[in-house]
C-alpha cells in the first residue's frame, strides 16, 4: 500500500488512532495508524496527579477503562495498572494508557505529523510548558507538531512562549454555530483553525484563507460530507475511519 493518499490537496488526520478498529488513544490504534497513508495523528493529552503526561481523550476515564474519576486524581502507576482496552469490542484486555513519552517514541520511527490537543488546559496549570519540554527533550523535528485546543488562551499562550511549531485554534459547534469566530485575531496566534465540520461553508473558507489561516474540519467519518468539504478547498480531514478517505479518493481517479 502507497505511504500517501491519492489526493494531495488536503490533509488525512487519524483522529485518536483508529477507534473503529482499536481502542482509542492507544498504542496498538497508533501503530496500525501509522502503517496507513494519512499525514497526521491526532491525539489528546492531561496530566495525572504526579504531573506525568498521558494520552487520553476524557478528562475522566469511566468511558474508556475499568476505573472512574478524574485523570489528574491517578498518578501514572495507578492508572497503568487500569484495562483501557476491554470497553472496546475485540480482544484488547490490558491495553494500557499510553504516556506522552512512549507517543512520542513510537512517532519518531514514522514520517508523519502529530496534531496535538491540549484538553481543558484550565485543569492542568503549566501543561503548555511540560508538553513544549517532553518536544524539546526527545528532539521532535519542529514540523511534525502541530499544537491545538479549544482554549484560545492556551494556545495564546504558546504563541506568546514563541514556541517552533504550528499552532491551531480549534472551534466548537456549540459556541460558533450561530456567529462567526474572530478570525483575525485567531491570526495573530495561530497557523491553523480547526472547526467542526458543520459550520464549514464557503463564507467560513474565505474568511479564514484571507487570514492565511488553514482549515481542517472533524471529525468527518462519511465520504459524501468529506467530498463536500474537499470542493471547499479544505486543508485537511480529520477522521475516526481514514480509510473511507483514501478509498474514496482511489475510486474517484
Amino acid at each position: 500500500m502507497s505511504n500517501e493518499h491519492s489526493n494531495q490537496s488536503y490533509q488525512l488526520i487519524a483522529h485518536r488512532g483508529l477507534p473503529q478498529d482499536y481502542p482509542e488513544n492507544t498504542l496498538i490504534g497508533y501503530q496500525h495508524a501509522f502503517a496507513l497513508p494519512i499525514d497526521m495523528l491526532e491525539i489528546d493529552i492531561h496530566y495525572t496527579k504526579d504531573k506525568q503526561l498521558v494520552v487520553i481523550h476524557d478528562d475522566t476515564i469511566d468511558r474508556t477503562s475499568n476505573g472512574k474519576g478524574k485523570v489528574k486524581d491517578y498518578t501514572l502507576e495507578e492508572l497503568k495498572k487500569l484495562d483501557f482496552g476491554s470497553y472496546h469490542q475485540g480482544h484488547f484486555e490490558g491495553e494500557q494508557i499510553p504516556t506522552f513519552d512512549e507517543v512520542l517514541d513510537l512517532h519518531s520511527r514514522s514520517s508523519k505529523k502529530l496534531l496535538i490537543e491540549i484538553k481543558k488546559p484550565s485543569q492542568y496549570p503549566g501543561i503548555e510548558k511540560m508538553i513544549v519540554d517532553q518536544l524539546k527533550e526527545e528532539q521532535v523535528p519542529t514540523h511534525k507538531v502541530i499544537l491545538q485546543s479549544f482554549d484560545f488562551d492556551s494556545v495564546s499562550k504558546l504563541a506568546h512562549m514563541n514556541v517552533p511549531y504550528e499552532l491551531g485554534v480549534l472551534i466548537s459547534k456549540k459556541k460558533y454555530w450561530y456567529k462567526s469566530p474572530d478570525f483575525k485575531a485567531i491570526a495573530k496566534i495561530a497557523n491553523y483553525i480547526n472547526p467542526n465540520y458543520s459550520i464549514v461553508n464557503k463564507h467560513f473558507m474565505e474568511k479564514a484563507h484571507a487570514e492565511h489561516l488553514k482549515v481542517m474540519p472533524y471529525t468527518v467519518n462519511d465520504s459524501k460530507e468529506a467530498r463536500k468539504l474537499i470542493d471547499l478547498n479544505i486543508d485537511g480531514i480529520i477522521t475516526d475511519i481514514p480509510c473511507l478517505l483514501y478509498t474514496s479518493d482511489a475510486a474517484d481517479e
